[in-house]
């Protein structure tokens, strides 16, 4: 199956569609997403129950691989920036080419995407860091020095209203006009909402990248689209755009050439060879975590993907298509509520910066344990009503597909 092929299967935006072939590669590029979603909340729990690697006496071959994947939340977060440049950028391209292309339409698409679970994540993201803030013995966690690698700033100066609203209209991270070039924080403990501010902008700016290059377009019209991204780009940052170019590789992916691959060994020796680059990227970006690694997982993302579009049409095992998908609908609300979450366990349990010992150990697996569970309860009263109230707001019947475009 060819990238363009593969086109008519992948979903709108960053929520593909679940009624695909059970042979198609969209169940991988599902695992992948599922698996980075775990990964980077297993890079918080190992900041939050376990002090740095080099502090420990005793280690092994298992102990090192443990950290290593264990540490990869950042680079994790490169991987969704591509998969989303793939899945996002082609159902714009997709759109546009047929003429069906609207504001309106893309952006109630995007929008009840992004707020179904932001909202939520917010208020029950900063109930959650109340309460544990106004706990007996809680401040060692807050202060961000007892939750070293989970907190990016003192919770009690980011838990407030007015940056609860800025992280609701995707401002995090931005240096307003008039704040003498101090960034607006993320919300609370939930430092992970960096990410969704790159993501929302990039959704605003594709479309004006396109519509700018577009010939069928007036000169005015393009001109104008241009001026608008240009704006845009000064009102984010650099910064911000020059994380954008690993969402574009994911855009790209859909005018690269078909893999010519005949034969099961030809496509197993290209499929080793992408997953043994990934491994390769993530090691660079865990030793020498910079701009540079991120954009060179960029690529090696972007090739792992373009291989398992054209090398992998075998069929799958049904234990495997369901978990892949199931970890895939939930992993944009396991992304975005596990922090507060698993912040306030640690500070509940009063549990130290270095667990050591069997019996810590198991408590630690515990509190991973509920944060997964209490992830997918989120997952079931929010995320999983997506595309209802993507039908109410379109005005349509909720069992109609059409709001999905």
């Amino acid at each position: 199956m060819t990238v363009k092929d593969h086109l008519k299967y992948a979903g709108p935006g960053s929520t593909p569609s679940f009624n695909r072939p059970q042979d198609s590669p969209s169940v991988h590029l599902d695992a992948l997403r599922g698996f980075a979603a775990l990964s980077v909340m297993l890079s918080h729990w190992r900041g939050a129950c376990f002090s740095e690697f080099s502090n420990y006496s005793i280690r092994n071959p298992v102990l090192s691989v443990c950290n290593f994947f264990a540490g990869l939340g950042h680079q994790w977060v490169i991987v969704f920036f591509v998969l989303s440049g793939y899945l996002v950028g082609g159902s714009v391209l997709r759109s546009m080419d047929s003429g069906r292309w609207s504001w309106r339409g893309y952006l109630t698409s995007r929008l009840t995407r992004l707020y179904v679970v932001l909202l939520p994540a917010l208020l029950l993201g900063g109930a959650i860091d109340w309460a544990g803030m106004h706990m007996a013995r809680t401040g060692y966690v807050y202060n961000s020095s007892g939750a070293e690698h989970v907190l990016y700033r003192e919770g009690h100066y980011t838990l407030t209203l007015p940056t609860m609203v800025a992280n609701g209209l995707f401002l995090q991270n931005i240096a307003l006009p008039g704040r003498g070039g101090e960034r607006v924080t993320t919300f609370g403990s939930n430092g992970v909402l960096w990410s969704l501010s790159n993501e929302f902008w990039y959704y605003i700016a594709f479309p004006l990248l396109v519509l700018a290059l577009a010939n069928s377009r007036s000169w005015a019209a393009r001109a104008g689209y241009g001026v608008a991204l240009v704006v845009l780009g000064w009102f984010i940052g650099l910064w911000m755009v020059i994380m954008g170019i690993p969402w574009l590789m994911g855009v790209i992916l859909h005018y690269l050439p078909p893999l010519r691959a005949r034969g099961a060994l030809k496509r197993s020796a290209w499929i080793a060879l992408a997953m043994l680059m990934l491994v390769g990227a993530l090691v660079l970006g865990f030793v020498w975590n910079s701009l540079m690694s991120d954009l060179i997982l960029g690529v090696i993302v972007t090739f792992l993907i373009w291989v398992i579009l054209n090398c992998t049409a075998s069929r799958l095992p049904s234990g495997y298509i369901r978990i892949a998908q199931r970890s895939a609908r939930s992993s944009y609300t396991l992304y975005l509520v596990h922090v507060p979450f698993l912040v306030f366990l640690k500070a509940y349990l009063h549990l130290p910066n270095s667990i050591s010992g069997w019996p810590k150990f198991a408590v630690s697996i515990a509190l991973l344990v509920a944060v997964l569970l209490y992830a997918q309860l989120v997952y079931q009263l929010f995320e999983r009503n997506t595309d209802g109230v993507r039908a109410w707001i379109n005005g349509y019947p909720a069992n109609r597909q059409a709001a999905k475009a």
